[in-house]
């Protein structure tokens, strides 16, 4: 009887043990649909923000304004790259492309540019990068970008 028990109770601690293992293995994951909807709200703040650059008045917007618009860009596509790596079926090729032509826009920016030099040099990168969100977010079938 006695090693009976003793099998029993390592049975039971046994999968006492494997249960607590799945738990804390799924703590943190996200799953695959959250992952899809936490890039889809990315990539619609990302839009939003480059949408605010180009849309700057070159009248009433100041250096620091598009300094804002410009950081807030970056924010938005740090964002977009984390989410994105959480999902395991996109290609992201395409949208870094853009990106990478668009910061490319903006660094080639003159410091001394006015606000609306800066917006006119950056907006044919700007469209396009925005053009390529929107295209991602549709491929994603999100519901709003």
């Amino acid at each position: 009887m006695r090693t009976r028990t003793w099998v029993i109770v390592l049975i039971v601690v046994g999968v006492g043990l494997a249960i607590l293992i799945g738990v804390l293995g799924t703590v943190g994951n996200e799953t695959q649909a959250e992952a899809q909807q936490n890039l889809c709200s990315s990539l619609g703040s990302l839009d939003t923000s480059i949408t605010n650059l180009t849309s700057l008045d070159p009248k009433t917007a100041s250096q620091s304004d598009y300094q804002s618009a410009v950081s807030d860009i970056q924010d938005d596509w740090n964002q977009v790259k984390d989410d994105a790596s959480d999902l395991h079926s996109i290609n992201t090729s395409t949208l870094e492309g853009a990106w990478n032509s668009f910061a490319q826009a903006v660094q080639s920016v003159p410091s001394d540019a006015s606000v609306g030099t800066a917006v006119q040099d950056v907006s044919q990168s700007a469209n396009q990068l925005v053009s390529t969100v929107q295209s991602t977010a549709s491929g994603l079938n999100c519901s709003e970008t």
